[in-house]
């Protein structure tokens, strides 16, 4: 996938000149994507960066990033976040996205959910905190803001969520809220210079196969040419945001946003049902949409939450907007696959 759209942005990008960044969750579509955009731009505007991505598994991160392997400025790291760094480079930029989004996980291992998501913001700051000018930035998630039992229309950085802790699905959105509190922590206490990005339903062609997201189960049915059960009414409504949109909005954040502070990261032009989400899957990947009301199969996980819609307005305040609508951003998408 070619990120050259990317060198368009109004975006500082003497910032990054001769930069060493760090991102973690290598192996995840934001990171992986991310990684592959610093690729581009680095080898474009000649930025002399030094790209270092951490992985947990070794033979996937070797399979993903094999095509960088013999590139003097990409390096990879194999380790869990969870453990301290064993490192001595200042990285100017830490990209934080280590943490497991699959609700399967949420259901199977909700200790390692919590404990990669906390211990390893909790690790990351505590390296950045030995070295000055060291920016964290920390890919938080939609699902702090929690069940949405106000009915509230669109949710802004400073509304507080509403999820129940008492509950192990509860796992990641209350470790995502505890890892922010950490960075907040970390600034007032050590001046660490942090910003929070909160993405929505990002969508993309490298994301993990053995998700278990609705929307990724819809995406396997195209990619076989089968149609698509719905086994729901699908009226949950969503924020959906293409991959490429949201790491322009995280260059934004990193480059441009204010220490401390938190920025959605979305598109007003997405928000659709489920069910609109995967018609349009249907009718742009040649299937049919059918719908099944019945239980659905053990390893496809709704997200019970009716209405989970960001206000994007903060991030647009800096310049940045989105690029792709919902039809234009599966049809790059399904090209991608293709490609």
């Amino acid at each position: 996938m070619k990120y050259t759209e990317l060198l368009s942005l109004k975006l500082p990008w003497k910032k990054l000149q001769h930069a060493n960044i760090l991102l973690t969750g290598g192996n995840g579509l934001i990171v992986s994507s991310f990684a592959d955009a610093l690729m581009e731009l680095n080898s474009k505007l000649s930025l002399d960066l030094n790209i270092y991505v951490l992985c947990r598994n070794a033979e996937k991160a070797a399979q993903r990033f094999g095509a960088y392997k013999a590139i003097d400025h990409f390096h990879l790291i194999i380790q869990d976040v969870s453990s301290p760094l064993d490192l001595d480079i200042h990285f100017q930029y830490i990209f934080h996205g280590a943490s497991s989004a699959d609700p399967e996980a949420f259901n199977s291992v909700p200790v390692d959910v919590m404990k990669s998501n906390f211990l390893g913001t909790l690790n990351l700051l505590q390296y950045a905190a030995q070295y000055s000018n060291s920016r964290l930035i920390f890919i938080s998630s939609s699902e702090v803001y929690g069940e949405n039992l106000n009915g509230v229309e669109k949710f802004s950085e400073e509304m507080p969520g509403q999820v129940d802790y008492t509950k192990f699905r509860s796992c990641y959105p209350e470790s995502k809220r505890a890892s922010e509190t950490l960075c907040m922590s970390f600034k007032k206490q050590y001046n660490s210079d942090v910003v929070i990005v909160r993405p929505a339903f990002i969508y993309g062609k490298d994301i993990l196969d053995s998700n278990t997201r609705a929307d990724v189960y819809f995406l396997r049915q195209v990619l076989r040419h089968e149609d698509i059960p719905m086994y729901s009414e699908g009226t949950q409504v969503r924020s959906y945001c293409y991959i490429s949109d949201c790491i322009s909005g995280m260059l934004y954040a990193a480059l441009l946003g204010d220490s401390g502070e938190v920025y959605n990261i979305g598109n007003e032009k997405s928000i659709v049902t489920l069910k609109e989400y995967a018609q349009a899957l249907a009718d742009i990947g040649g299937v049919t949409l059918r719908y099944e009301p019945r239980s659905a199969p053990s390893n496809v996980i709704f997200l019970k939450t009716q209405r989970c819609v960001l206000d994007t307005q903060k991030l647009e305040q800096l310049g940045w907007q989105p690029k792709y609508g919902l039809k234009e951003g599966i049809q790059h998408m399904l090209f991608g696959f293709k490609e």
